[in-house]
């Protein structure tokens, strides 16, 4: 009887031996035959992202990348389906499981970029315009509404230098016809809100900017026109949309 207890003890023993060395040898084929090699999410992420990079066509792009537990999304807006694509096919470094590419295809995304830039340059270009509109309006102002016996003097001054140059053609400054057209500007209604640039060479303006529509392009040419110094106006200013 101590015998065979002898014996199937160690029978089970082989068993559970050749259990466990079939395991390892199957763990081991898989290991093999995938190929996989175990990379945390982060440092895909930084692999995926930096193939994104060096590609000249999505370099400028806003592309999202998120990783967990090596499945990776894309978000974000691409010009093309070809950009989306390449996107795609740039995120399937090794250790990605799978990817999903939710990237949004927008064939308008330059123009917008352009639109912004514009809308910048403009924002940029009123701010600076305002001091120097700002002193003449209040300049103009205080002359008109009599705020000191000074303050006249210095405008009954300007109105016989204004005429002089009317009468007999006595030069005045490129600077002062750019503030006087810019002050006369500040207080059409139908100008207001709007970006003209205002520039005077030899007593010739030429005006420069976007506006709504052709009956504000033509205002500002005949305020322009009528203002003292004024011998020419080149109008360049473009109406939106034409």
């Amino acid at each position: 009887m101590s015998h065979l207890k002898s014996v199937m003890t160690a029978a089970l023993v082989g068993v559970v031996l050749v259990g466990g060395l079939t395991r390892e040898a199957s763990a081991a084929r898989q290991i093999a035959t995938s190929g996989v090699v175990s990379v945390d999410d982060g440092t895909l992420q930084s692999r995926i992202a930096e193939n994104l990079k060096k590609s000249a066509t999505l370099a400028p792009r806003d592309i999202d990348v998120d990783v967990d537990q090596g499945i990776v999304t894309l978000t974000g807006r691409v010009r093309t389906a070809t950009e989306k694509a390449r996107a795609g096919r740039l995120a399937k470094v090794s250790g990605v499981s799978s990817v999903k590419n939710r990237i949004v295809v927008d064939p308008k995304i330059d123009q917008s970029r352009i639109d912004a830039a514009g809308e910048k340059t403009k924002s940029g270009l009123t701010k600076a315009v305002d001091a120097t509109v700002s002193a003449a309006k209040k300049t103009k102002e205080a002359v008109q509404t009599g705020v000191g016996k000074s303050e006249q003097g210095v405008g009954t001054a300007a109105d016989k230098t204004s005429d002089a140059v009317g009468t007999v053609g006595v030069k005045v400054s490129d600077t002062s016809v750019t503030t006087r057209v810019k002050a006369d500007f500040s207080g059409e209604k139908l100008l207001q809100d709007t970006a003209i640039d205002v520039d005077t060479t030899d007593h010739v303006v030429t005006l420069r900017g976007t506006v709504a529509s052709s009956a504000v392009k033509e205002r500002a040419a005949e305020i322009a026109r009528s203002t003292d110094g004024v011998t020419r106006v080149v109008n360049q200013i473009v109406v939106r949309g034409q």
